[in-house]
Formats: C-alpha cells, sequence, structure tokens
C-alpha cells in the first residue's frame, strides 16, 4: 500500500541538522556556505565501520583546488543509518559551479588501525579503501551568499567485502551525493508474514536480513547486488518498533522522481557485490518521492 504526506522526525532532523550548522551566516562578496555530510545504508555482520578523513578537495569549473584538511577525523559509518548525518564540512568558499569534490581517507594495510572494522564477534580488523582518494564528479553551485548543502551516502551493503585469501576488510566507494536542496522519503512496514515465512534466513532476534531495496524508475523487475543492472540505488534495513509493534524501514535523501521498491528476507545472503545471489523478493512495488515529501510503501501479507 501507498501512501503520500508523512513526514517522518528523523528527516526533519537530519535537513536541520546541515542547514543550521554554524559558520557563513555572514558570508562576504563572492562567497556561499557549503554543507557536506555522511550517512549510510546498513550491513550486517559488523558493528562498526570507522573511516578516517583526511582532507575534503574542491575543484570549482575556473580557479585553483580548495583544500580543506581534517585532524583526525573518524567516523562510524554503521552508526548513520535512518536519516543520521555526521557533518564534515560547513565552511566558506568560493561563490560558482564547482566539476568535482574528492574525499581523502586513511585507510590502507599498514598495521596502524585509522580505518578498521569491528567484527560481531569482538575481532578489530583493517580496512582498506581502495584508492584512498575518492573522486566525486557530480558538478555543482555554491550561491554567492548563501547556502549549499549535500549528503554522500557510503552504502556498506554494496561495498564492504571481506574478501577470501587476502588480509583485512575491503571497502569500495559505492558513493552518491544527494542535493539537500531538493529530496523525499519513503518508509513503510513490513508484515511479520513476510519476515517469518520460508525460505526466509532471516536473524529471528536481530532482524538482519531483513532488507528492502529501491531501485531507480519504475516496473524494476528485483535483484540482487551483482554489479549488473538492475542493481538498487540504495538498501534500507527492516527492524522491530518496540513501540509500535511494527517491523518499519526508512529510506530518506531520495532525489523526487520515480522508483521501484521490494522487500526481501534473504538480505544477509546477499554478501559479495560483483556475484550474482539467488534472493527471494516480493514483487516491487512503484513508488514516486515528491521534494519535502515522504512517500509511504507498506509490504503487507498474502
Amino acid at each position: 500500500m501507498i501512501r503520500r504526506g508523512y513526514k517522518p522526525g528523523l528527516s526533519a532532523l537530519a535537513s536541520a541538522v546541515l542547514f543550521g550548522c554554524g559558520g557563513g551566516g555572514n558570508s562576504g562578496p563572492g562567497t556561499g556556505t557549503l554543507s557536506i555530510g555522511v550517512t549510510d545504508a546498513p550491513v550486517e555482520g559488523v558493528t562498526d565501520v570507522w573511516v578516517e578523513f583526511d582532507a575534503i578537495t574542491l575543484k570549482p569549473a575556473n580557479g585553483e583546488q580548495q583544500v580543506f584538511t581534517f585532524d583526525s577525523r573518524k567516523v562510524n559509518l554503521i552508526k548513520l543509518t535512518d536519516g543520521k548525518i555526521e557533518l564534515l564540512l560547513d565552511e566558506e568558499v568560493t561563490a560558482g559551479e564547482y566539476i568535482w569534490m574528492k574525499l581523502d581517507v586513511n585507510a590502507e594495510f599498514d598495521g596502524v588501525m585509522d580505518s578498521y572494522v569491528m567484527e560481531d564477534g569482538g575481532g578489530m580488523v583493517e580496512l582498506r579503501i581502495p584508492p584512498d582518494r575518492l573522486m566525486l564528479g557530480n558538478h555543482f553551485t555554491v550561491v554567492q551568499g548563501g547556502r549549499s548543502a549535500f549528503v554522500i551516502e557510503w552504502n556498506l551493503r554494496m561495498g564492504l567485502t571481506d574478501p577470501v585469501g587476502q588480509d583485512g576488510y575491503k571497502l569500495q566507494p559505492s558513493l552518491r551525493i544527494i542535493d539537500m536542496a531538493a529530496y523525499g522519503t519513503i518508509a513503510g512496514t513490513v508484515d511479520t508474514g513476510l519476515i517469518t515465512a520460508p525460505p526466509c534466513t532471516s536473524d529471528p532476534n536481530t532482524g538482519d536480513g531483513n532488507v528492502v531495496y529501491v531501485y531507480e524508475e519504475l516496473d524494476i523487475s528485483p535483484d540482487d547486488i551483482d554489479g549488473i543492472a538492475p542493481d538498487p540505488l540504495t538498501t534500507a534495513d527492516v527492524r522491530l518498533n518496540q513501540e509500535s509493534g511494527n517491523h518499519e524501514y526508512l529510506v530518506p535523501f531520495l532525489p523526487p522522481g520515480d522508483y521501484t521498491v521490494a522487500f526481501t528476507c534473504e538480505g544477509a545472503d546477499d554478501v559479495i557485490p560483483d556475484v550474482d545471489d539467488t534472493l527471494t523478493f516480493t514483487d516491487g512495488v512503484n513508488a514516486e518521492v515528491v521534494d519535502g515529501q515522504t512517500t509511504v510503501v507498506d509490504f503487507n501479507g498474502v
């Protein structure tokens, strides 16, 4: 079932975090304020994914690069779900068009735990991110005297792997940039019968493996993450709300447009991003995302 018009507090809070941060309220001539945050689409099997950010570099269409360095800025990506954002940058920059931004991270197999993964069993394992400079080639504009805000989603489900025969974890740069000037949300509930019916492989205690996949465009036949179209744009975990008793999910920061949404209780089996896994999905549900609104898609049992 699809309903529109409901706006959850998490999305409103996330927007307030980005647009309400200080710095740049009185921009000088030829400058504007740029905010850049990071968020995450979750993954099972680990409790923490710490990434150390070293710098953000901005390249104007005309002019020299602007580099903003951090002092050992560590972010736990796995905690940034359901609309939570970690602000990386909130600075006054030169107004105008930019042709790319670059994230510098400290994440190599060098014996230094600058970026690392904490496993469910308590193990602390180094994390490598190839390359250590992540180029995002999205054009964007900073308006003179105004504020521009972007969120970078790092999709752990589509990028985090434990390669066989190699040391440590590897995190591919599965990134997308969301312009906070226009975005909507998809949210809803999943019927208990869909979570417990065979051939479900999700954990009955934690709910790990109950996942909603979101695909760009309408009438998409749901498929796993395997590097072959259709891959999902993003995913969201389904969790039991102890207060309402409902199994709920939330997919924030979606550009306005048309999407297909599907649920699987076998998401924990989708563990290797470039391998075709056979998962059982519900039928895809078409959904339209509208700026400033939430489209509610409920997955009902038979």
